[in-house]
């Protein structure tokens, strides 16, 4: 019994892992040819794909490795979904906080100075607020949150979201940077 266990868990391992790796060269490749950049839909398609195309895999190749069909079955769909949510927390984690933090933009800043240090007002030169603020911009008008249009206007899809996010601040107690 312990061996059928510890072999279905390697099963479910072994799946988890290929669709990492299977996301990993998706995005490696797209970011290498240029078709991807930052963070968006297409980061998240290529997640689903790596999910999708690791459970097909699944299907085909790890029948053997379980100790019953409905384990197999099992494993072949829940490990995809399982990769999914930690891909989430891992493009939240890593990419996100990459392509979107003026924490980031300050500190490379600061690195990139020969003495590793700037006065306020150097480092406030430095840090393009302009630029970030156009790429929310972008951002906001591209997910129907805001219409640019005339004058800057709040749509009900914006709405919607920024009421979901108070909703949260309240909740959790935080405050909108």
């Amino acid at each position: 019994m312990i061996g059928n266990v510890c072999r279905d868990l390697f099963g479910f391992a072994a799946l988890f892992v290929a669709a990492w790796v299977i996301y990993f060269t998706i995005h490696l490749t797209l970011a290498k040819l240029r078709i991807v950049r930052g963070v968006g839909i297409t980061t998240v398609m290529m997640a689903v794909v790596a999910a999708v195309l690791s459970g097909l895999a699944s299907w085909v190749v790890l029948g053997g490795w379980f100790s019953s069909p409905s384990t197999y079955a099992l494993v072949s769909i829940t490990a995809p979904f399982s990769f999914l949510g930690f891909c989430g927390i891992y493009v939240l984690i890593g990419p996100v906080t990459v392509d979107r933090s003026i924490t980031m933009t300050m500190l490379c800043a600061l690195e990139e100075s020969q003495s590793k240090k700037l006065a306020r007002s150097q480092l406030h030169a430095e840090v393009p607020f302009d630029r970030l603020f156009e790429k929310r911009m972008r951002e906001l008008e591209g997910s129907g949150t805001i219409d640019t249009s005339g004058e800057v206007r709040i749509t009900p899809r914006g709405i919607r979201t920024i009421r979901a996010y108070k909703w949260l601040a309240r909740t959790f107690n935080l405050n909108f940077q």
